[in-house]
């Protein structure tokens, strides 16, 4: 009742499998992304530290832009990183070679991390508790979660075949339509998250 039959959770599972497909397929390929770009192995795994550990910063500004100019609410910040993280992943496509200063480079990475931890942080994670009732939030919150693996696992099969066939063009576009797509889900639940649970489901 609270979990399985709720279509505002199916639309943030699916928001949730699109941000992980993501975030999983720059994390996993962007070091192979860089070094067919030119830029040095060794180089390029440097580099790529930038994204998680700016990604910690977005989760952490993402949770206090809620709190402090949007009365806790999950959805406008979410909405606004995913509009962002579209912009740092198209910038992270054209930027990213051995012309290109390395701080260019990495200032797109952190970007993209910044920007993809604070929706999965606020709408897969705080957001899943404003729209299911207080007793099912934990079974809400699993479900979610093995809908973000089920992004990780397409992210593993889906580079390869799309970069077997359209090239990194292709796989960068993929991401870019999945920023939409997540922003359209998570979009569908403006209304709902500040609605009262006992109003919801009574």
């Amino acid at each position: 009742k609270y979990v399985f039959a709720n279509p505002y959770m199916w639309f943030i599972a699916i928001a949730a499998t699109f941000m992980y497909f993501i975030r999983f397929a720059i994390v996993d390929w962007n070091v192979i992304f860089m070094v067919e770009r030119g830029i040095e192995n060794g180089r390029a795994a440097r580099l790529l530290i930038f994204m998680p550990l700016i990604g910690i910063l977005g989760g952490i500004s993402a949770g206090w832009i809620s709190d402090r100019f949007f009365k806790g609410r999950c959805v406008p910040i979410s909405l606004i990183y995913l509009v962002c993280l579209a912009f740092s992943i198209w910038g992270m496509y054209h930027f990213t070679d051995s012309q290109t200063p390395w701080w260019i480079i990495a200032a797109f990475l952190a970007l993209v991390g910044f920007f993809i931890d604070g929706p999965q942080s606020v709408a897969a994670g705080v957001l899943v508790t404003r729209i299911t009732a207080q007793e099912s939030v934990g079974t809400a919150v699993g479900f979610v979660g093995a809908f973000e693996y089920i992004g990780a696992f397409f992210s593993g099969i889906g580079v390869s075949w799309l970069t077997e066939k359209f090239g990194w063009c292709g796989l960068f576009v993929v991401c870019g339509i999945s920023c939409l797509v997540a922003i359209v889900f998570i979009a569908l639940t403006w209304n709902r998250e500040s609605t009262n649970n006992k109003k919801l489901f009574n």
